[in-house]
């Protein structure tokens, strides 16, 4: 017998296609701008990066709405609408003399990677994937790290091309049209979902027991009533902001200290490479050894790697911290992405994955909206980034401390509810089995 070839494939690949170029090259590569375009209009840094605060605000206001428009429109339409808002953002950003015109782009930049990056591709994976969501999330989410290697050998040496102080614009414009090429490509091969079934909400799906796969899970009106539902979202939020001392302000302060730009364009290509191993190796842990071990791992080596960045210098010695730390910051980076859509299922299940991820997403992008003009007025104030570093650091103490609890008190739970249903299917097992049934 002829076997079928298995659509879920093209679906994965252009999962990952779309990370690897919004987040790629829209988000990760986004830290190579902020000196070329501050030092090219004279803009102070706190003012360019409040166009980051409209983004993640943005962001923000999308995820918490993100389920009813998944339902409403489908994932593909929104995909779309995602490109097309990322197209914009390029654009626009390719022709911007005056703040506000940046501040716009900002926020079509959140609205574009709010349809096109983690929350969406964790939705379209829970729909088409059976098993090890794991790994086959973390290797999609990886496509940020290729995509990242990717953008900055391709995109630095327009950005800081010699002579030119508007390089950037032109690198914009190359991003716009890649945009258009994966636009295309999703408006042709993308389906909402498999062949013969409805896009129906996670909750009326049926269980399934493996890790990789989620659990029964309890409704949202049950799970905001939990005082670890607020903890884990504050745990978000301060995630977040912390992460913002590995991606949006490590390569301006490598640049401050006087590294050479052709050094910290190699490390950024080291750390997207280690980056797209990491989230693959996030997800596959988690399938294999579980939550707790995987989340320590990476809280731990998000410490490690904020507090390698003040020890960082234009020295030697330096320079060897500033590899050591690209390694934990790869590490680290998946608790913004490959994490999110794992905490929601493996802390609250799949009956309501699509409100409570968007939640997750929402608290973890309200970090960044907060982490980013607060990074930026410290180096105004203080000339440096080393204060942030420390704040950040301190924070993720916090955090780990606290999702012990979280995970001890959602697994306390989750054991309830899952007896709860055993013995349910005990007993109904026990009458379609008793005579009256026969």
């Amino acid at each position: 017998m002829k076997k079928r070839f298995d659509y879920s494939w093209v679906i994965i690949a252009l999962c990952f296609l779309s990370v690897c170029i919004s987040l790629g090259f829209c988000s990760s590569g986004r830290t190579m701008y902020l000196t070329a375009i501050t030092d090219a209009l004279g803009i102070p840094r706190s003012a360019f990066s409040l166009n980051d605060t409209f983004r993640y605000v943005t962001t923000t206001v999308m995820s918490l709405f993100f389920g009813r428009l998944v339902n409403k429109f489908g994932t593909k339409k929104l995909m779309c609408a995602g490109f097309l808002c990322l197209i914009g953002f390029a654009i626009l950003n390719s022709v911007a003399e005056h703040l506000i015109v940046f501040y716009i782009a900002g926020i079509l930049l959140g609205v574009g990677l709010s349809w096109t990056g983690t929350t969406m591709v964790s939705v379209v994976i829970n729909r088409w994937c059976k098993k090890n969501k794991g790994a086959i999330t973390g290797a999609i989410l990886a496509a940020n790290g290729l995509g990242g290697a990717v953008s900055v050998q391709i995109l630095s040496p327009i950005i800081f091309e010699e002579g030119n102080a508007f390089g950037y614009r032109n690198s914009y414009r190359l991003v716009a049209i890649l945009l258009a090429v994966v636009l295309l490509l999703i408006v042709i091969f993308f389906k909402d979902v498999p062949k013969g079934e409805k896009a129906e909400p996670i909750s009326e799906k049926k269980k399934r027991k493996a890790r990789g796969t989620g659990w029964v899970g309890m409704e949202y009106d049950k799970a905001k009533k939990k005082p670890y539902f607020y903890l884990a979202l504050v745990c978000m939020m301060l995630t977040g902001m912390s992460l913002q001392g590995l991606g949006g302000i490590s390569t301006p302060h490598m640049y401050d200290i006087g590294m050479d730009k052709a050094f910290v364009a190699t490390l950024m290509t080291v750390s997207s490479l280690c980056l797209l191993l990491s989230k693959f190796l996030v997800g596959f842990m988690y399938d294999k050894v579980g939550m707790k071990i995987t989340m320590n791992v990476c809280l731990s080596s998000s410490f490690v790697s904020l507090l390698a960045l003040v020890l960082v210098s234009n020295t030697p010695i330096g320079q060897v911290i500033a590899f050591v730390r690209v390694i934990f910051a790869a590490i680290a980076l998946p608790l913004e992405t490959v994490m999110l859509p794992l905490y929601a299922s493996e802390l609250f299940g799949n009956k309501d994955f699509d409100r409570i991820v968007g939640l997750f997403y929402a608290a973890s992008t309200a970090g960044f909206a907060i982490g980013s003009p607060f990074a930026n007025l410290c180096y105004d104030t203080f000339g440096d980034y080393n204060v942030p570093f420390i704040v950040f650091a301190v924070m993720m103490v916090f955090v780990t401390v606290t999702m012990q609890f979280v995970l001890r008190s959602a697994n306390r739970d989750r054991a309830v509810i899952l007896a709860a249903e055993e013995a349910k299917e005990a007993e109904t097992a026990i009458n379609d089995a008793s005579p009256a049934a026969i």
